[in-house]
């Protein structure tokens, strides 16, 4: 038992084992398995990784019972003939050594599958589903009684195998869409039979699911994950899942872990945007232990020990679920034992790794930890580069990044950043509402430059003069970019301010709102939506000014983050959108001339501000060149892109100049 978090990590007993701490890993898709569903030498590392951290049970990802029908990821893992249990004992082996005590997720993805990877490319379910582009097709069919009882018995053989690998608990996938949701809600399951036609004959499958599979389990821990609501009309929510948990309960479970959402309608619940709050679900956690009287497992939107630790506490959950926090920090526990919460690398639910694991190429990662997904890869080590000069120019996240990872490396670094404060990019990504959590991760970094050996260097011009003077073995350019400059008549009036320094807090004079006269921003963007937010929010009234379709904003933002900030832009009364519009010139007394697919207007403004995206800036590059300094670049100096882009261009820049550091030996000694 920990003294700074005694109810976390004190000993919890699920039916019949005893769980170490009531920190458990939430099951993700990694995308790292065999294409045949074989467990990988990187998965094992990647699991070691975070049970080692100190997790008290680890929930192996979504493990496909059928890939024939149920497959829902390339590669997704399975586990349905004995010749696969090796691998699995291999993973078993690997977490518990560790420390933590395996359990196995097993699902059929049922609708929610990749319909290429399953038989004739359409998926199945309770209910026909037909495509919406072509009714005459069906994107999912009605699985048959026979088949029905056949995918009951995939369940229970996956789990006899699971036995057999030596896992200790096992989990069903009961939540977001999968088959096991698609039958138990009237948003999928329109049958009339056995299986379907009222809320008794809906949970006949899940039923006789978990009783096949606690059959084959014995007396080990079933735990049955479900979205305690699922944000859908015609679907399920939290009096019904209140209802319905308990009947779940009675059918053998030991434990359930309460999911939100459901994938075809609600996705941004299952996987929130960073403007959802610090543990926002744990009502619905509550709502459901009260309900059924077994353990439950939180999950969801729980980023601090603090958090965890009150929930447990005031009765809201028995176990707390991590899933992208742990992608951030393998070692979350350990250092929430420790009290050392200062040094937890904080995820700020930015999605990124969701960007990262998409598609058949994909795999699992994190923005601010780019060791994530590489766990077989060794620690940059500067070898014989050690002690030699290191100069990082930026002090964005990017180059606080690369700063870090070189003086672990050994270089003797030096930061260099010509603004008063760090942060760069990192500073006008938290600014707007909802993004707060970006403050976070600026934070850690700078913990973590305080207690490093790097020398930091404030409001400082990095010259190529200063630069030659340090005489550096090399230079890492992350100084990100400069506004792109545009042909409008007038762009240097006093009246136009350059958006990003607006977001950045940089030493503007800004006039305060005034009611009749809006501030327009040029630029549909991420950065010009933001910053109409920005504004909206301290009273001005907003134009947002877009050449693209106003269907077209923000497209370059992240899916999710986008969905939410859209529908927000839409319905924010101080805000008001034109789309397919340029702006032709603006004078000084503030009177801006539109050209649109109506014509041309004009309207007086207080401040325009410019948010057409920057571009990197080559002469430091060229200079560096020209005097033979060895340099790399990183982040927006190198290409625009978003904060995980600029972390793992500086981990991939610190790895190739440690290995030009590196002795090979003259031959393997094989």
């Amino acid at each position: 038992m920990s003294e700074h978090f005694p109810h976390l990590f004190s000993p919890f007993q699920l039916g019949s084992l005893t769980l170490p701490n009531r920190v458990v890993m939430a099951p993700m898709s990694t995308n790292m398995g065999g294409l045949d569903g074989s467990v990988t030498p990187e998965l094992v590392a990647f699991y070691r990784a975070r049970a080692t951290g100190g997790t008290g049970m680890i929930i192996v990802e979504f493990c496909c019972v059928h890939r024939p029908t149920g497959r829902s990821e390339h590669r997704q893992l399975s586990l349905e003939n004995s010749s696969q249990v090796d691998g699995h004992k291999t993973l078993v082996d690997a977490i518990a050594s560790a420390g933590a005590v395996p359990c196995l997720q097993l699902q059929h993805g049922g609708p929610g599958v990749k319909r290429e990877l399953v038989q004739d490319g359409v998926a199945v379910g309770p209910c026909d589903i037909a495509s919406r582009r072509d009714p005459d097709k069906l994107t999912a069919r009605a699985l048959s009684h026979d088949e029905i009882e056949h995918l009951i018995e995939c369940f229970g053989k996956t789990a006899e195998l699971g036995v057999e690998a030596g896992y200790q608990a096992f989990e069903l996938h009961g939540a977001h869409g999968y088959l096991l949701t698609t039958f138990l809600t009237p948003y999928f399951n329109q049958r009339d039979d056995a299986w379907g036609g009222d809320e008794q004959r809906r949970l006949a499958f899940p039923t006789r699911v978990i009783q096949r599979v606690k059959a084959a389990i014995g007396d080990r821990p079933l735990i049955y994950r479900l979205s305690a609501d699922e944000f859908t009309a015609q679907g399920l929510n939290i009096d019904d899942m209140a209802r319905i948990a308990p009947q779940l309960a009675a059918a053998g479970l030991d434990a359930i872990h309460v999911s939100i959402g459901l994938g075809a309608t609600s996705f941004d619940k299952i996987i929130e945007p960073m403007s959802m709050p610090e543990g926002w679900r744990l009502p619905y956690a509550r709502r459901i232990r009260a309900a059924t009287h077994i353990p439950v497992i939180s999950v969801g939107q729980i980023r601090w020990p603090a958090t965890a630790e009150k929930a447990i506490a005031d009765g809201d959950t028995d176990l707390i679920a991590l899933g992208r926090p742990l992608l951030a920090d393998p070692a979350w526990a350990a250092k929430a034992r420790r009290g050392d919460t200062d040094r937890i690398r904080p995820c700020t639910s930015c999605n990124y790794c969701i960007t990262m694991s998409a598609g058949e190429h994909g795999k699992i990662g994190c923005a601010e930890n780019p060791f994530t997904g590489r766990e077989l890869m060794p620690i940059p080590d500067a070898g014989a580069l050690r002690g030699s000069k290191a100069v990082v120019v930026g002090g964005g996240p990017g180059g606080m990044a690369a700063a870090l990872m070189l003086d672990q490396a050994g270089f003797n670094t030096t930061l260099i950043e010509a603004r008063d404060s760090l942060g760069g990019g990192l500073v006008a990504s938290a600014a707007p509402p909802f993004k707060e959590k970006l403050q976070w991760y600026q934070d850690y970094l700078q913990r973590t430059l305080g207690n490093s050996t790097v020398n930091v260097t404030l409001g400082t011009n990095a010259t190529i003069e200063r630069l030659c003077a340090d005489e550096p073995r090399v230079v890492i350019l992350a100084h990100g970019g400069r506004a792109i400059p545009l042909p409008i008549a007038g762009i240097d009036s006093d009246r136009v301010v350059d958006a990003y320094e607006i977001l950045m807090g940089s030493n503007i004079r800004f006039p305060d709102p005034e009611p009749n006269l809006p501030v327009m921003i040029y630029g549909g963007g991420e950065t010009g939506c933001e910053t109409a937010e920005y504004l909206a929010e301290r009273g001005y009234q907003v134009i947002l000014v877009s050449r693209s379709p106003a269907k077209k904003l923000a497209r370059s933002a992240e899916a999710i983050y986008r969905m939410v900030l859209l529908e927000r832009l839409n319905h924010n009364p101080a805000i008001r959108i034109i789309d397919n519009s340029a702006i032709d010139s603006i004078d000084d007394n503030g009177l801006v001339t539109l050209r649109g697919n109506d014509g041309q207007q004009s309207m007086e403004v207080l401040r325009l501000l410019i948010a057409q995206g920057r571009r990197p800036d080559p002469q430091l590059a060229g200079e560096l060149m020209a005097a033979g300094i060895p340099h790399l670049t990183i982040g927006d100096a190198r290409q625009g892109g978003r904060i995980g882009d600029a972390v793992h261009n500086a981990y991939s820049a610190v790895v190739t100049l440690c290995a030009s550091g590196r002795i090979a030996t003259l031959e393997l000694a094989c």
